[in-house]
Parts: C-alpha cells; sequence; structure tokens
C-alpha cells in the first residue's frame, strides 16, 4: 500500500486512485485470461486424440477417417495447419456430435437438392472409383467388382460452400482459407474477379433482359451483380421480374429450387485448390490448379467447366470421358503436357482474375508474326484449328422437374452430340472466328418478343464476343404458348488439332452437320436426330431439324415440353451477310501457291530427317512460318531446299 500511495504520474496523478490502478490491473489480467482461454479453445487437440486412434476410428466404423496431424501438414503443405483452421467444430469437446457442431465437411446433394448424411448412405472414402474419369470421385454403390452411379446423388461439393443454397460461401472461406494468418490477400483478390463474383451470370436477370436469353437461363434468385462478391444468399427481384412476364406461377420455391442448382457449377477456393488422390493422400492440396480441377475434378458433368461452360461451348480440353459427348479428341496442348493456367494465366487483379484470352504468341513466335503477314490476318487462330464442336445441340426450356417438384423451367438441354465442322463468324472488333451455335426456346412467356434488328453481341465492349438473335415468340403450339426463340453462338476456342481444310470455308456457304441424342432423364426415352446449321450471303439459319429415330415419350411428359422445336423446324433464321467473301482470282492463286508449298514442305520434312540440332531448329520455323504465310514463303522454302539438298 505504500507503494501505491506514492504512486505519481505528474499532472494527472491526481486522478490515478488506487481503485483505477486495481482496475487497470485486473482488466489486464482478464485480457491475458481471455486470449490464453481462447488459444486455448482454437486448439485441435481433440480431434487428434481421436482421429489418430486407428482402433477406434475402426472400432467406429470409420477407418478412413484415421489421420495423423503430421500425416495432413504433409499431405496438405500447410505446416502448423490444425484441423480446425479448415474444418472449424470444437477441438475441444470429447463427445463426437458436440465436437463435429459447426464443422465443415464435404456436401453430398440429392436430387432433390436436400443434404445426404454420408455416414448414413456413403461409408466409403472419397476417392476415384470406376472407369469413367468424369466421374471418378462420384460417390458409388459397389456391387461385385462394378461400381455404379446412385440417381439420387446429384453433385458432390467441398466444404466452402453453403449449405443452403450451395454457393460458394466467402464468409466461410474467411472463417479458413482467408482467414488472417492464411490467404485472406487471395480471398480479397478473388472476390474482385468476374469469376469470383460470378458477375456476368448475376447479370442476366430476365429473359431478355438486360442482353438477351441465355442458354443458362436467367439469375433466377441469385444476388444482384456486383464488383466484388458480398455473401452466398437468395435475392427475390428477379424471381418477382420473370414471374410477371410468364403465365405461370413462378414461386419463391421455384427461383430457390433452380438457384441451388444453377450454384453448383461456380467456383471457390477449393474447386480449383484440393486435389485429393490416392498417391498424394486425401488432404492433398495444388497450389497451381491442374487441368483436372478446372474439369471438375471427376465430379460430374455439372461442376466447373464440364457445366454448362463446355455443354455450351461445345469444347473439350482433356478429351475422352471430359468431354460432351465422351469420346472426343483431346486439344493439342493437353497433349503436350499443357496444362489451362499455362495459357489463361492470373491477371492483374489477381486470384481468380484468370485471363480469358490465351495468347498464342507466347510460344508460336514465328507462327504469329507468318500470320500477321498473310491474308489470313483476321482470323483467329481458333477458327482454322478448331474441327468439331460438342455438348448441347439443342436446348427446351419447359414444364419438368426440378429437386423433385413440378417447375415452369426445366432445362431440357442434353441433346448431345458434335456439330462440325464449326461454322466462323466475324466478331464485333471485326475478327473471323468459330462459333458454336444451337436453337433455343423457352414457353409460357405472356407478352410479345419482337426479334432482334440483327446479330446481337451481349457484350459490345469486347469482354467476350459470345452473341445471340432473338427470332421472337411463337403462340403455336398453343401448350405452353407463347414460345420465345433465339440463336445463340458462343466462341469456341478448343480443341485445337490440325487445320481444316480451305473449301471448308471458301465455298457458296458454310455448313456445319450436327448429330445428336436426347439423354435426359425426363421426357422420353433416348432417342436420335439431326440438324445443319447454315451460314451463306442470305443469313444464317437452321435447317433439317428432326428425329433419326422415333420419340417414346415417358408417361406425364408432352413433346411441347421438351421437344417443341418440333413444331418450329426452320424458325430459327438471322438475317444478314454471313458469307466469307473472296475474289475469285485471288483464291485460286492462293490454293496454287498453297499445293506448290505443300509439296514442297513433303521433301523438306524427308530432307529435315538428316539435319543437325540448329538445321531442325531452322526447319521447324522455316516449316511453320510457311504454312501460315504461303503467298511470301515461297523462296525462302526453296532456299531452304537447294541449302539442304547440297550438303
Amino acid at each position: 500500500m505504500k507503494i501505491l500511495d506514492k504512486f505519481s504520474l505528474g499532472r494527472i496523478s491526481a486522478t490515478v486512485t488506487k481503485k483505477i490502478v486495481l482496475l487497470v490491473i485486473l482488466l489486464f489480467a482478464l485480457v491475458l485470461m481471455f486470449l490464453g482461454w481462447r488459444s486455448w479453445q482454437n486448439s485441435s487437440a481433440e480431434c487428434v486424440r481421436c482421429h489418430a486412434d486407428k482402433p477406434k476410428m475402426t472400432e467406429l466404423g470409420f477407418p478412413q477417417f484415421y489421420m495423423t496431424n503430421e500425416t495432413v501438414e504433409k499431405q496438405s503443405k500447410h505446416p502448423n495447419v490444425t484441423c480446425r483452421d479448415c474444418h472449424l467444430g470444437d477441438g475441444r469437446a470429447r463427445d463426437y456430435k458436440k465436437a463435429h457442431r459447426g464443422m465443415l465437411k464435404a456436401l453430398y446433394v440429392h436430387e432433390n437438392g436436400s443434404l445426404i448424411d454420408r455416414a448414413k448412405h456413403f461409408k466409403e472414402p472419397i476417392g476415384p472409383t470406376g472407369d469413367d474419369r468424369i466421374y471418378d470421385y462420384m460417390p458409388k454403390i459397389k456391387e461385385g467388382d462394378t461400381y455404379y452411379l446412385t440417381s439420387q446423388l446429384r453433385n458432390l461439393l467441398w466444404h466452402d460452400r453453403n449449405p443452403e443454397t450451395l454457393n460458394f460461401d466467402p464468409d466461410i472461406a474467411a472463417a479458413t482459407c482467408g482467414k488472417s494468418n492464411c490467404h485472406p490477400q487471395e480471398l480479397s483478390q478473388f472476390k474482385k474477379s468476374v469469376m469470383g463474383a460470378n458477375y456476368r451470370q448475376r447479370y442476366m436477370r430476365t429473359w431478355t433482359a438486360p442482353y438477351g436469353p441465355h442458354n443458362c437461363g436467367p439469375s433466377f434468385a441469385d444476388l444482384p451483380p456486383d464488383k466484388v462478391l458480398q455473401g452466398a444468399g437468395f435475392d427475390y427481384k428477379n424471381t418477382r421480374d420473370i414471374a410477371q412476364n410468364l403465365k405461370v406461377p413462378f414461386t419463391e420455391a421455384h427461383a430457390r429450387d433452380k438457384q441451388k442448382f444453377c450454384n453448383v457449377c461456380h467456383a471457390g477456393c477449393l474447386d480449383c485448390h484440393f486435389t485429393p488422390s490416392p498417391k498424394e493422400g486425401t488432404h492433398s492440396f495444388s497450389k497451381t490448379p491442374p487441368s483436372m480441377n478446372c474439369l471438375g475434378y471427376g465430379r460430374g458433368t455439372s461442376m466447373c467447366h464440364p457445366g454448362a461452360m463446355h455443354s455450351r461451348r461445345g469444347e473439350t480440353y482433356i478429351g475422352g470421358d471430359y468431354a460432351i459427348p465422351s469420346g472426343m479428341t483431346p486439344d493439342v496442348h493437353y497433349k503436350k503436357g499443357i496444362h489451362c493456367v499455362d495459357c489463361h494465366q492470373t491477371g492483374e487483379k489477381g486470384m481468380g482474375d484468370i485471363e480469358r484470352k490465351a495468347s498464342c504468341r507466347d510460344c508460336h513466335i514465328e507462327v504469329e508474326d507468318a500470320h500477321r503477314r498473310g491474308v489470313h490476318k483476321t482470323l483467329d487462330c481458333a477458327t482454322c484449328h478448331v474441327n468439331e464442336l460438342g455438348g448441347y445441340q439443342i436446348t427446351v426450356w419447359g414444364p419438368g422437374i426440378i429437386a423433385g417438384k413440378q417447375n415452369p423451367f426445366k432445362k431440357y438441354s442434353l441433346y448431345y452430340g458434335i456439330q462440325k465442322p464449326p461454322i466462323i463468324i466475324k466478331d464485333q472488333k471485326g475478327v473471323w472466328r468459330p462459333y458454336k451455335i444451337w436453337p433455343h426456346s423457352v414457353g409460357n412467356i405472356k407478352d410479345p418478343a419482337p426479334p432482334s434488328p440483327g446479330l446481337q453481341f451481349r457484350w459490345p465492349n469486347g469482354e467476350t464476343p459470345d452473341a445471340y438473335y432473338i427470332v421472337g415468340t411463337l403462340d403455336k403450339p398453343e401448350k405452353n404458348s407463347r414460345h420465345l426463340l433465339w440463336l445463340q453462338l458462343e466462341q469456341a476456342a478448343h480443341p485445337y488439332g490440325k487445320a481444316r481444310p480451305c473449301n471448308s470455308c471458301h465455298g457458296l456457304r458454310q455448313v456445319a452437320e450436327s448429330k445428336w441424342e436426347f439423354q435426359d432423364e425426363h421426357g422420353a426415352e433416348p432417342f436420335t436426330g439431326e440438324h445443319r446449321i447454315v451460314a451463306s450471303g442470305d443469313g444464317l439459319w437452321i435447317e433439317g431439324l428432326k428425329n433419326t429415330s422415333e420419340i417414346k415419350t415417358i408417361e406425364g411428359a408432352a413433346l411441347e415440353d421438351f421437344a417443341s422445336w418440333l413444331f418450329f423446324k426452320d424458325a430459327w433464321r438471322v438475317p444478314g451477310d454471313f458469307s466469307i467473301r473472296a475474289d475469285a482470282r485471288k483464291y485460286k492463286a492462293s490454293l496454287d501457291a498453297a499445293a506448290r508449298l505443300d509439296a514442297d514442305i513433303a521433301r523438306i520434312d524427308i530432307l529435315a530427317k538428316g539435319l543437325d540440332k540448329a538445321g531442325k531448329k531452322k526447319y521447324a520455323r522455316l516449316r511453320s512460318g510457311a504454312l501460315h504465310d504461303p503467298e511470301n514463303s515461297g523462296a525462302a522454302v526453296g532456299e531452304f531446299l537447294r541449302s539442304a539438298q547440297g550438303r
């Protein structure tokens, strides 16, 4: 007490009483106690004690969940990480129910949109099973030596998803991947990216506004578009606007069911970086996402790029099982071991700002220089090097079952097939590109919609070269009338292969043949069909649209619901000049030059086998340059031939 009696702080010493000093000391002690309790509470000690006990995990019936802290650190490449850093929960609780309360885990999504209790129905560890790679990691039922997908399981989502909306949840990410001592900067960057904010999809508010109808439909109950991702919830403004222009009821429940299944496509942190495997372990992460992650990592055809993205554009990169339909040829770059992010690199905005347009010049300098000099300098590289496009060939929006209930907006899009060769069209910046083109309709629209004034590019400033054309509304057939029809044109950039022949472009008109099979589980049993996409000076249109096998409807279904195209057939037509004009004399001269060059290159290919390393390098540069500028390469090729023959 004598020490306190002499306590002095100069001028303010008169106000510092013994009680205040004691109070400060007490508060300081409380802060230390709180911080100590918080540190104790943040521990994962009980998680480790339980899961590192192999006999106990086996006794409980979950031997696959045996895991030591050292194993997790090694697999995840995250030193000093604890269970709660990623999974939350209560790491101090000894009762497993209390310990698992609030714990994050993989979401097994039922066809009705609810979550399946994994412990009751899927006790096997998550890992590759079966012989179809695109479904590698989907949990299956094993009978004998064969694995079968169950019709009730729709999606497998990682644990950074909101369990109510199935959306990537930035709040969950902020408590885990993006917490202050982990990756907060990366999360902040991702939330500002077009991919993270899902900006373009959320910008589609109704079937016609603000920039036309779309294969994916409008954002039925999603959050409004924002430059920064704000949350993972629902919003019903679009729902009300859509319902106002519909002849049948469209409720918030309808919209929620639709939106949940839209949300599963859109990526979060773990979709890109979580890479569990038998070799690397169930907690394996990859700093640089491999191509399999961009393609859903074996979790089916409604995840990431194999979802509506691949099906819309008709592209494939990995090919094989990772193509829609399966069996398409892989992109030549994938065969060379090049991954998606090797070309589509991170942009200026950081994490998630993946550059849409890859530059061929990074690798093919001589080719790009020759291309700029040649007569095809206004063509995108994919124009010649993409030869076929898969995915959706028809899309019909009509009444059907969504999440186990009737809904006015069932998307009958599994008209899977291949159209080839792609139609080439000039984009809004004057560049010729290959496009995936296919017909659409949606029923029960209330207000008539006039035809578009011409082909419409969705983003006139060139953010994407994708386009559409509204044909208008038709009142027949009466069921589901009125029907809104449009053609959708999506830029295609894969799969790259050998160049298409000249006469596939320079004819009187371009014609792409589309052959397809209806594979939806609703509406009808599988049936086949075909049509042609034609482009000429008279316009762009669909012709010959027909089924080539019998349509056997399922009980309760109607043709107008899933195959309204039967009643429209030749209605999809875009006015305008879509011809590829070339001066006949110049075209013939170019063909003659190309023929001579082909003969010379065949001779060069034989001679090149005997060249040294420097000679082969020169040969490769000359060959690639000549093929992309045949009119101006004859002299160089001739000189190389003479030089090689003189050796």
